[in-house]
């Protein structure tokens, strides 16, 4: 891949990515405004991670016959059309509604975006192309938290939204530039091949641990924005959304998984020794006070994301004839966790407190740690580089 290809297509993940999570942050104001209760609010994250987890499984019958490029075009002219609209304030029903048409189009620009990096430079530079990739939706999930709380801070929420629409405007110029590439061959999916696939233990274990490890974490930055409006009322929006600062540490992460590989001595290691990480994040969130979220979500993520660079790369070392159908299948694991994660334990909180919602998340981070030390009795004695 060029310099001006990869450019682009870092840009171009970073805002589709930001506009993802740009209304996190915000979701309590946004109660407030609309009057509407914290769950309710809160499916504004759930509408657009629900297609994500479905489309891996449904979007190779569409895409089969279009290149990553004519997508992408066609992807970022809807997503800007779509964000311009949410910037003008619509009520509830009508934002939610344009939530939920978000979601539909980003799986298409993402898997666009994944396959386009992949494909390009030849396959001696597709893992770096993928690393590059990861830390682009990292720092774009940041940007999206962290921008959109500081500009309404500054002007309104509204302006945010217009804000990531004149981004993803930016994005479709920047996406005819790009060099013609190769169709989507993203295949079928066939229930038979899951079946397959799912009679090897190491990919259930697997595919389990990625739906605990997003569920986690989607539960955890969806709702710590009302738990810290709970702990201060006068919280600025721009101080809730740096508590995401911490986020940043999995472009490190992502950039040097490799390293990290070689530091524990295997894929293996690295995965439980990233749950321990992880457990100490979410367990550290039930420390009193506003204060601490900031370390917090620092381990918290250097943990999260250690665990994400190496599963995906540790299922991809067990298959070598369907890689593709590991890929989709651990997309959809990853985000489903991550649509229910971002609502279910949000009845918990109001039920029962932040210090019970903690609890139950770290009653789960046990048992990934649990799934990571039975991967390593997993199939593939050559998975470990």
């Amino acid at each position: 891949m060029g310099v001006r290809n990869l450019a682009i297509v870092i840009y171009c993940t970073l805002v589709a990515v930001a506009v993802l999570y740009a209304p996190q942050p915000l979701l309590p104001l946004l109660a407030e405004e609309w009057g509407r209760p914290l769950g309710e609010t809160a499916l504004l994250t759930t509408t657009t991670l629900v297609p994500l987890a479905l489309g891996p499984l449904v979007y190779g019958y569409v895409l089969e016959h279009v290149s990553s490029k004519h997508m992408l075009i066609l992807g970022f002219s809807v997503l800007t059309l779509a964000q311009f609209t949410l910037s003008l304030g619509p009520d509830y029903p009508l934002f939610f509604a344009l939530r939920t048409f978000e979601g539909m189009v980003l799986p298409a620009i993402l898997t666009a975006l994944m396959t386009y990096s992949s494909s390009a430079g030849g396959p001696q530079r597709t893992r770096r192309n993928i690393t590059i990739y990861i830390a682009a939706t990292i720092a774009g999930g940041f940007s999206g938290r962290a921008l959109s709380g500081v500009m309404t801070d500054l002007f309104d929420w509204q302006a945010a939204f217009l804000f990531w629409a004149g981004a993803a405007l930016l994005a479709t110029v920047l996406t005819t530039r790009l060099a013609s590439d190769s169709r989507l061959r993203l295949g079928r999916v066939r229930f038979a091949e899951i079946r397959q696939l799912a009679r090897r233990p190491v990919y259930a274990e697997g595919l389990l641990s990625a739906f605990l490890l997003f569920f986690v974490f989607a539960a955890v930055l969806n709702f710590l924005p009302f738990h810290m409006r709970d702990n201060d009322p006068e919280i600025s929006q721009s101080a809730i959304a740096l508590v995401y600062t911490g986020y940043l540490i999995g472009v490190v992460v992502a950039l040097f998984s490799l390293r990290l590989i070689r530091l524990f001595g295997g894929e293996r290691r690295t995965l439980v020794a990233g749950s321990l990480v992880y457990l100490l994040g979410t367990a550290a969130f039930a420390l009193p006070g506003n204060q601490y979220a900031y370390l917090s979500m620092l381990v918290f993520a250097a943990g999260m994301f250690t665990l994400h660079s190496v599963l995906s790369a540790f299922l991809n070392h067990l298959e070598r004839d369907r890689k593709g159908l590991v890929n989709g299948l651990y997309v959809s694991s990853y985000y489903a966790g991550g649509a229910l994660g971002s609502f279910l334990p949000g009845f918990l909180y109001q039920g029962f407190g932040w210090g019970i919602f903690i609890a139950f998340l770290v009653l789960l981070v046990l048992g990934l740690i649990g799934l990571s030390l039975m991967l390593r009795h997993g199939e593939a004695p050559d998975a470990d580089p």
